[in-house]
């Protein structure tokens, strides 16, 4: 069961130009007998610096020891988008180019408009929960509509188009309450920890990496060997 379509500010009918570029990285090893490092990773689709996070774990292998949890780092903001918003956009665009500047192989655009992502990480919580082997590509492609293609994906007719690519199948209510239910749970964990923004990976010994993170950052977080309560404060 695919979502109402509400008002669509930039729709496209070319699925097909969805995936994102693919990238050129070097994919973490885990040598046979050191224990597999796994994380949860709080982000939100209308964060480009979450998306490049996102974009640089994929490309380094490690988005299987990743629990993705979908927040939302700004709710106030309007369905359909607010257009015009001069403050809203030179922020955005600022972000963008810093972006740029930390993850020079991250392929990314500043959308014309910075959507609601409620619907969206609601949209990707249900495919979780129903049909998780598809979980991953809808998200990714999510991600790649808005931050490649400047798609709205508050807009139902827009997260469709991208579940039809990433084969979703159409059983899945992308619309219902299960999804919504998972997605707040996934805001109360992240407000209950107080890790204040995104992105955010966490370890299962507590430790946090903030932002945007450099592969070598990533790297020493994924191999570094999981420590005892108390011996190192989170950084």
């Amino acid at each position: 069961m695919r979502i109402s379509p509400g008002r669509t500010f930039q729709r496209r009918t070319e699925v097909e130009r969805y995936p994102p570029r693919a990238y050129l990285l070097t994919v973490l090893p885990n040598p046979a007998d050191a224990p597999v490092i796994t994380a949860t990773l709080y982000a939100d689709l209308n964060c480009p610096y979450s998306y490049a996070l996102t974009v640089r774990l994929d490309a380094l292998g490690l988005t299987d020891r990743c629990e993705w949890r979908g927040v939302q780092h700004d709710p106030a903001l309007p369905v359909p988008p607010r257009l015009g918003d001069r403050r809203l956009m030179r922020a955005l665009e600022d972000d963008v180019d810093a972006v740029r500047r930390m993850a020079p192989d991250v392929a990314i655009a500043p959308p014309p408009m910075k959507p609601n992502t409620r619907r969206a990480i609601a949209a990707v919580a249900t495919v979780h929960g129903q049909h998780v082997p598809r979980a991953a590509g809808f998200r990714r492609a999510l991600g790649a509509a808005l931050w490649v293609r400047g798609e709205d994906i508050s807009d139902g007719a827009v997260i469709n188009s991208v579940a039809t690519w990433a084969g979703v199948p159409g059983w899945v209510d992308l619309d219902g309450p299960a999804g919504r239910r998972l997605a707040d749970e996934w805001d109360m964990d992240w407000m209950t920890r107080r890790l204040g923004g995104v992105p955010r990976l966490v370890r299962p010994d507590g430790r946090v990496l903030w932002g945007l993170a450099s592969v070598d950052e990533i790297t020493e977080f994924f191999t570094t060997p999981l420590r005892q309560s108390g011996e190192f404060r989170s950084r």
